[in-house]
């Protein structure tokens, strides 16, 4: 009898083997034909926030997945410069890639900022992780030698305010609004009667407190981090932008990695972006309590964005056309 279940026991085993390896599942990463490669990347958000978190989970988390065959390491908080510069180090090659949500130097990155292009995250996943985004990756790379490889959650933009209450799109007619330098940010606010003013981020917090703009946009996590609770009163969850954290990555590096290594850099990263998704829409809701207790007199406020939508519907045309090519922007809005 003893004999008889041990047949089975084995047999069993014998189909579970057999049934993984032959089903399709992913087996142990080898790295046959893979050259050992030492990188580096870099972000402006330092390792406290979703771009630099990503950045330092990511190179622990591939370094084991790849047996050590690649070793990244990550330089958050400006270590190595600005975006530009970072930028131009990735095209030079001291940099493997960056994170960053700066798209001015292409507009074909610039322009997936237009507002409310993206119906939800999964939208963003099915555009961004698949085939219709593979087609602007090759015109980056032909351009620039540069492409995207996986992108990062940074929290949907929202906006503040120190003395409207902001609920629809004509309570902000004539005001002075800062937003990042960007063709079609300021497209953006003027569609609703507002006047963007470009601004670097670090001159924001004191132009607030001093009245020189009425309010700003940004990530909510970010804001709260900023401290803008101090000098403004209100957060309006107007959610008109889904900012990509984009790993802007040399293609030579892309290249020199075995087909079986993408396949473990894009599964890696994608595991730490829903990581850090999760974690950041948690916070979302602690942020938002968190203005409510800090904020001198303000509150959190549900504007009617369906009125945003429509204000501005038509930014994408002067932009979405030349950036990606007629008819790209409507095959985005298609995907189900």
């Amino acid at each position: 009898m003893k004999k008889g279940w041990m047949a089975i026991v084995l047999a069993c085993c014998f189909l579970l083997a057999t049934v993984l390896v032959g089903g399709g599942q992913a087996l142990a990463y080898t790295g046959e034909g893979q050259k050992p490669l030492v990188l580096k990347s870099g972000s402006e958000d330092p390792d406290n926030a979703a771009m630099g978190m990503a950045g330092v989970r990511f190179a622990e988390r591939i370094k084991k997945a790849t047996n050590g065959k690649i070793q990244i390491t990550h330089y958050g908080g400006s270590q190595l410069g600005s975006a530009r510069q970072m930028i131009e180090s990735v095209k030079g090659g001291a940099l493997a890639f960056m994170i960053s949500g700066m798209g001015g130097w292409n507009p074909i990155l610039d322009t997936i900022l237009i507002p409310y292009m993206f119906r939800d995250l999964d939208h963003a996943d099915k555009v961004i992780n698949g085939p219709l985004w593979e087609e602007q990756n090759k015109r980056l790379v032909e351009r620039s030698g540069i492409r995207t490889a996986g992108w990062v959650f940074r929290g949907m933009r929202n906006c503040t305010f120190g003395k409207v209450a902001v609920r629809k799109p004509a309570d902000m007619v004539g005001m002075k609004f800062r937003v990042p330098e960007s063709a079609v940010n300021l497209a953006t606010w003027r569609a609703v009667g507002a006047k963007p003013t470009p601004m670097a981020i670090a001159e924001v917090y004191t132009s607030l407190q001093q009245g020189a703009i009425d309010g700003q946009e940004n990530p909510t996590d970010f804001i709260i981090k900023s401290s803008f609770f101090e000098v403004q009163k209100y957060l309006v969850l107007t959610g008109h932008v889904n900012p990509p954290g984009w790993v802007q990555l040399n293609d030579k590096v892309w290249q020199s990695l075995t087909p079986e290594t993408k396949k473990v850099w894009m599964e890696v990263w994608n595991g730490v972006s829903m990581e850090l998704r999760k974690e950041m829409l948690a916070m979302e809701l602690k942020n938002h309590e968190i203005w409510k207790a800090k904020s001198k007199g303000g509150d959190v406020i549900v504007p009617d964005v369906q009125a945003f939508r429509e204000a501005m519907k038509d930014v994408w045309k002067a932009f979405a056309p030349k950036a990606w090519g007629e008819g790209f922007y409507e095959r985005i809005q298609a995907v189900k």
